[in-house]
């Protein structure tokens, strides 16, 4: 997940922004280093009352502030520069694996994670972000960690000019130690803070990870309200859906409290490390100083030194808020890496072009289950000719709609084996249509493009389906999902099978929103349209049983096939 960004067709702007990303840290570096610097000759100055070379030490800080001013925005310019590109690649990437093998349907199905739309917008654009401001991707904290070491190691250079030898007291010897005292301090200093930042620490990872969870639920509840806002109005459901809200948001609220205390504990042990990171070096120095051994400057050279030799050897400290925050990306985007690679063992083998000739769909053997394994319908062998048109009827809970899933593919769970023809076109319409976000004529020409059709015959359409109220309107960007009726969705079902005109026609409860009426006139319409087309329809009104030639009837787990006398 982390690697293939880099390896990937875009490896070459990948790894140019990483080397500049890199060289900007470099010149970070150096430009600390002039800072240190700095202050060691611009207070040996003021201390020997060197006023010609005030005006000097001003114009080299001004440069100093210069290049650490462009550096910092060079930084968050490769840094965002990369984090985009990743972003995006890793993006499409989970994008093409979520629906790859209906993996998204799948997912929901079996509700094997929660919240899958979060972790690919909100994680991966944490996972890959880089940068000053938003620099806490793993990458970024990778990178900051071996220049920490870098700078250390260049510090603790300048802390050597100015540290006493250092020895540790054994069995009446002593033995030296490689080094100096102010060294050894910081040393001491960072894995003691380390350690005790990383035990206070582990309550902020836990409840930070608790939050991403809840802040999703409660998110989806959210947009739950909104898909659902008429009949939730209709039903009278505002106050079972607040409460509903209410309760997620307790538990957004019980947890915030409890990651402020967390927060809070990390906060003051990290300001207090922080704090006297800044004294224990004036401690060592300042009695050299009044002893002569060293100067004013070097005192200040040294305490900037130390912070900064200290800062970088406790980088993992500093930054434990974004590696908290990464561990838990880090664990949902893996648990929707397992969910999308997650194989569950196919019970009913699907074989798309496997019909013999006039044959459109066969199934041998057919025997639904439910995920848990519990049975739900044995059908056997089935098949439906080519021109032939299949209602299929049986009370609620029965498995009509399994049943259309299986013989489309998208039901895995039970054993024997479907095959649909490859010959002509097909289509599924389920109960509730599909309706692309964008213009209504998009709406009736999908899965084509709406300019591959000219606006006089979807207007003509709109008519036929007795929706030409809406003819003006048709280009018009909309939530259509929303404004439309289900009864009117029906409709532009009807309009999209006449335009499309498929030979096998797949229909779940297709005119359940339409009154009689209605509902016998999109039957008429597909007959008329499409005469020869192979239909499988599921319904509960008897009375558009006779626009059918056969029926399969579900009963106590058992489907029955029989032929119908007097069809339309």
């Amino acid at each position: 997940m982390s690697t293939r960004y880099f390896v990937s067709d875009d490896w070459k702007w990948a790894w140019f922004l990483v080397a500049c990303y890199c060289a900007i840290e470099v010149g970070t570096t150096y430009a600390l280093l002039l800072a240190n610097q700095w202050q060691r000759n611009f207070y040996d100055a003021i201390e020997q009352r060197q006023g010609g070379l005030f005006l000097s030490l001003v114009f080299a800080f001004a440069m100093i502030i210069l290049l650490q001013i462009g550096t910092a925005i060079a930084h968050n310019i490769v840094g965002w520069t990369l984090s985009i590109r990743w972003r995006q690649w890793l993006t499409e990437w989970y994008l093409g694996r979520w629906f790859a093998r209906d993996r998204f349907y799948e997912i929901e199905r079996l509700r094997m994670i929660d919240n899958p739309d979060q972790r690919i917008a909100e994680d991966v654009k944490e996972f890959t972000a880089m940068g000053l401001v938003y620099g806490t991707s793993p990458l970024s904290i990778l990178i900051s960690l071996v220049f920490s070491l870098i700078r250390a190691i260049a510090f603790a250079a300048i802390l050597l000019q100015t540290s006493s030898p250092i020895s540790i007291p054994l069995f009446g010897y002593h033995i030296p130690l490689p080094g100096g005292d102010l060294v050894w301090f910081a040393i001491v200093y960072v894995l003691f803070g380390t350690t005790f930042i990383t035990w206070i620490g582990k309550p902020f990872v836990r409840r930070r990870m608790r939050e991403q969870h809840y802040d999703a639920d409660f998110r989806s509840d959210l947009i739950h309200v909104r898909r659902n806002s008429e009949q939730i109005a209709f039903s009278g459901a505002q106050g079972i859906e607040q409460s509903g809200l209410r309760v997620a948001f307790d538990n957004i609220r019980r947890n915030w409290y409890r990651l402020m205390l967390a927060n809070a504990g990390l906060q003051a042990g990290q300001g207090v490390y922080q704090q006297v990171m800044g004294i224990v070096p004036l401690f060592l120095t300042v009695p050299k100083y009044f002893a002569g051994a060293i100067s004013f400057g070097q005192v200040q050279a040294a305490r900037d030194a130390f912070t900064q030799f200290s800062s970088s050897l406790s980088y993992i400290v500093i930054a434990y808020p974004g590696i908290a925050r990464q561990i838990a990306n880090f664990n949902r985007l893996k648990a929707l890496d397992d969910a999308i690679d997650h194989e569950r063992p196919r019970g009913i083998g699907f074989t798309p072009g496997g019909t013999p000739e006039g044959v459109a769909i066969s199934t041998t053997g057919l025997m639904l289950r439910r995920p848990n394994g519990e049975p739900l319908m044995e059908v056997s062998d089935w098949t439906i000719r080519d021109g032939e048109r299949w209602v299929i009827e049986g009370p609620s809970g029965t498995g009509k709609t399994t049943l259309l899933r299986a013989i489309a593919g998208l039901w895995p769970d039970g054993s024997g084996h479907v095959a649909m023809t490859r010959r002509g076109k097909a289509m599924l319409v389920p109960q509730r249509l599909y309706l692309p976000l964008g213009t209504l004529k998009n709406a009736i020409c999908f899965p084509d493009r709406a300019e591959d059709h000219d606006d006089a015959a979807i207007a003509a359409l709109l008519e036929r389906v007795g929706l030409d109220a809406h003819a003006d309107a048709m280009h018009e960007l909309r939530m259509w999902q929303d404004e439309l009726s289900p009864g009117e969705q029906q409709r532009v079902a009807l309009a999209r099978i006449l335009l499309q005109r498929p030979s096998l026609l797949v229909l779940d409860e297709a005119t359940s929103a339409l009154d009689a009426g209605n509902a016998a006139h999109f039957y008429q319409s597909v007959l008329d349209a499409l005469p020869g087309a192979t239909i499988v329809s599921v319904v509960h009104n008897e009375k558009l049983a006779t626009y059918h030639t056969h029926r399969l009837t579900l009963h106590h787990g058992h489907a029955m096939p029989s032929r119908l006398d007097g069809a339309a």
